[in-house]
């Protein structure tokens, strides 16, 4: 039985239709993140699972019980959001004691539950500090266990990451996909953030203008996208017409070939003109455009050129190429190349 289950679940404010009758099943222990952007949603579906809204249709249910119009208190779930909401009055301790407290545990225990909640998000000894006297990183550790101390059956988390800078941020990814294991508690998770879902996920809703668009494990949806959409949200890729038909192809997937070399046997072959070339360290982003019309980005490491030396690839002449089973069909329609 899924831990969370969504069925037809609409919501409209006015004229908008906010979440457009989607369905979603998380299974028991999941990180299952809803990806997509401003206003595709994402959040207003958390919150309709939270119970800080209510559905104008569908049904949600929790470990098989409908609870599609119970109050948050009485849902077996806690919310973690962006701004960490700590009383800054309370030290460290006390603010994860505070839902124990309410539900009126015992001291002894809400103690001993709490020291053990910050030590599996590697805070133990920080309870007696007070929030403003931590790091941005550490008050999003300290809402975490304030959150788990309650062992809900399911963690919401609400862009939680999004006020932290990018080293941080990248370092916290790590370090809560750790704490979701060790708890066993299922995750949902929402963010607008490609590559956080990516490195994060067991498996991604992708979002767009209310309706879910796709769900897979991540290396699926970013291999295989499904919609010219998902191709261009998730990372970037190439949209190519051919025989009626529009495929996508990651630019990390392609080759770039000098003319005169033999091309690979059963590879997809291109000749083209380099138009710009853009060094960024690690790899080289070339643009390429094709004799038969269109442009390609190919993503290129630079394994032993130096940036004079790919810079000098402008205006050059020479092929591109890929594996046919690196291609995605996202859908039948004629088109020219993006």
């Amino acid at each position: 039985m899924p831990d969370v289950r969504v069925s037809g679940l609409t919501k409209r404010y006015g004229e908008v239709v906010a979440v457009d009758a989607i369905d979603l099943e998380i299974a028991p222990g999941e990180f299952f993140t809803m990806l997509g952007p401003s206003g595709s949603g994402k959040t207003t579906t958390l919150r309709m699972i939270a119970g800080f809204e209510i559905p104008d249709e569908g049904t949600i249910e929790l470990a098989g019980e409908d609870v599609s119009r119970l109050p948050p208190y009485d849902r077996p779930v806690n919310t973690v959001f962006q701004d960490y909401a700590l009383f800054p009055h309370m030290t460290v301790q006390q603010n994860v004691e505070y839902g124990l407290m309410v539900k009126r545990v015992p001291k002894g225990e809400r103690r001993k539950r709490a020291e053990e909640a910050l030590e599996m998000v590697r805070l133990a000894g920080y309870g007696e500090r007070k929030p403003s006297q931590l790091s941005g990183g550490q008050r999003q550790r300290v809402a975490l266990a304030r959150a788990i101390v309650n062992r809900p059956r399911v963690l919401l988390l609400d862009e939680p990451l999004g006020a932290l800078d990018l080293k941080l941020r990248q370092q916290m990814q790590v370090e809560l996909k750790s704490i979701q294991r060790e708890v066993g508690i299922t995750f949902v998770y929402v963010t607008h953030d490609q590559e956080e879902a990516l490195t994060m996920s067991d498996r991604i809703a992708v979002f767009n203008q209310g309706r879910v668009e796709q769900v897979g494990p991540p290396a699926a949806v970013y291999e295989h996208p499904q919609s010219e959409f998902i191709a261009g949200f998730v990372g970037v890729s190439n949209v190519i017409a051919r025989d009626g038909r529009r495929y996508t192809v990651r630019p990390e997937k392609i080759r770039l070939v000098e003319n005169g070399s033999e091309p690979e046997p059963g590879w997809h072959v291109e000749p083209g003109v380099v138009q710009d070339v853009q060094y960024v360290g690690a790899f080289t982003r070339y643009h390429v455009a094709l004799d038969r019309g269109g442009e390609l980005q190919v993503l290129a490491q630079n394994l032993a050129e130096g940036s004079s030396q790919v810079l000098e690839a402008k205006g050059r002449r020479l092929r591109v190429q890929w594996r046919p089973e690196q291609e995605s069909v996202i859908d039948e329609s004629e088109g020219g190349s993006e």
